[in-house]
């Protein structure tokens, strides 16, 4: 038996492992689309969980119902799942349609951040 390097897997990776590596080929707009949609999932949970604090119900029946069953990390799930769906689809899409993704995600969390804002200043009122 040979312990050389071709017979034996190895867990050596190549190049440097960043958090930010999976960004590192998306620049421009792009970039901060991305971005914005994870500022955007993040105020929406965030949002979302106090509103639902403060006795307000989902609106989304899908969401409702799995945050009934599971809690509120059905909620998590749901929102990475989408993410997921979406990074796969953005890998399909060529570059010059690259923006539609994220923009398809970031537009109607950041929407859904305004209108829980725009509820709690009607029931805070």
């Amino acid at each position: 038996m040979s312990s050389d390097r071709l017979h034996w897997p190895t867990s050596a990776r190549e190049g440097p492992r960043r958090l930010t590596a999976p960004l590192a080929r998306v620049d421009g707009w792009e970039r901060t689309l991305w971005i914005l949609v994870g500022v955007a999932l993040v105020g929406d949970l965030l949002t979302t969980y106090y509103g639902l604090q403060m006795g307000l119900t989902e609106s989304n029946p899908v969401a409702r119902t799995a945050i009934e069953r599971f809690g509120f990390a059905a909620m998590v799930g749901l929102k990475l799942f989408a993410v997921g769906v979406g990074v796969g689809c953005r890998r399909l899409l060529p570059d010059k349609h690259g923006l539609l993704v994220p923009a398809g995600l970031a537009v109607p969390w950041t929407g859904a951040v305004l209108v829980n804002l725009a509820l709690y200043a009607m029931v805070l009122a």
